[in-house]
């Protein structure tokens, strides 16, 4: 049975022209960091605040599921167009933490 981590190059790769697309028209790693971040901490906001409405909790796995998507966006920014950078690798852990 292949794990998460078997996937992840398959997954990367089919996120490849969108990462060269974002390079091409200048978005950063650090911007689609802070974009995920903020899309975690708008999504268990609206879930805390509007807790009555059961129906938002189905957006957990979607949220998830895109904030891995954008976790990968953002690495592969950083490696594969040179944006590698301290305050980009502190950034992504802070973000990582908060958003968890």
């Amino acid at each position: 049975m292949p794990t998460l981590y078997a996937l992840k190059p398959a997954f990367q790769g089919r996120l490849r022209p969108l990462v060269n697309r974002l390079a091409a028209i200048g978005v950063t790693a650090n911007s689609i960091t802070i974009l995920a971040a903020a899309m975690s901490i708008t999504a268990g906001a609206a879930i805390a605040i509007w807790h009555q409405w059961r129906w938002l909790l189905l957006l957990i796995p979607v949220v998830m599921f895109v904030r891995m998507a954008l976790n990968a966006v953002d690495g592969m920014l950083a490696r594969e167009h040179g944006q590698a950078s301290t305050l980009g690798m502190y950034l992504n852990e802070l973000c990582d933490v908060v958003s968890d």
